[in-house]
């Protein structure tokens, strides 16, 4: 199969610089633009017990960036909120599903405990906690969905739909957490 392999790439090398006759502009541009280029394996020889971030140091290669090195800006806040309201979301609804299966009473008889107790703020925090994640994720997830038909990815763009979305969710909640 590897034999197969090289028989076919050498043929079509050679088909793909010699086929066309050349032309006045093919002149300025390298042969490796109309064929593959080859990239030579790594030859330096590994030290006897030498570990993978001694033979980077050794080859000099670049690290990685890691997270540290980049300025939190409004756009950061924004995917991870996004990320955690999908989470919140799933939990949520797992929660609600376990709840009903191992509660020993249905969802009315604690409801109807909750209206009891009287506490009109309690219910109301709970009643936004509630609607917020599903508020933002939605909104957000529309902003997504412009962003793939190629609108409003400038930086200024970005930032400022950012906000939108913050406060369409915002009210969103408080109008979900109204009724």
């Amino acid at each position: 199969m590897a034999l197969l392999r090289t028989i076919l790439k050498n043929t079509t090398q050679t088909r793909l610089l010699t086929a066309a006759p050349v032309k006045s502009w093919q002149h300025t541009v390298s042969a490796s633009t109309f064929g593959i280029k080859s990239v030579e394996a790594n030859r330096a020889k590994p030290l006897s017990n030498e570990n993978f971030e001694n033979k980077n140091k050794r080859l000099q290669r670049p690290i990685s960036p890691h997270l540290s090195i980049y300025q939190f800006n409004s756009n950061m806040a924004a995917s991870i909120t996004h990320r955690f309201t999908g989470l919140a979301q799933n939990g949520l609804m797992y929660g609600l599903a376990i709840g009903a299966m191992v509660l020993p009473a249905s969802f009315p008889h604690y409801l109807g405990m909750l209206e009891a107790a009287h506490l009109p703020l309690v219910v109301l925090a709970g009643k936004f906690l509630i609607a917020f994640p599903f508020s933002y994720h939605l909104i957000n997830g529309m902003r997504h969905l412009v962003w793939d038909t190629g609108f409003n990815l400038t930086i200024k763009g970005i930032n400022s739909t950012g906000y939108v979305v913050l406060a369409a969710a915002v009210s969103l909640a408080l109008y979900l957490t109204s009724l």
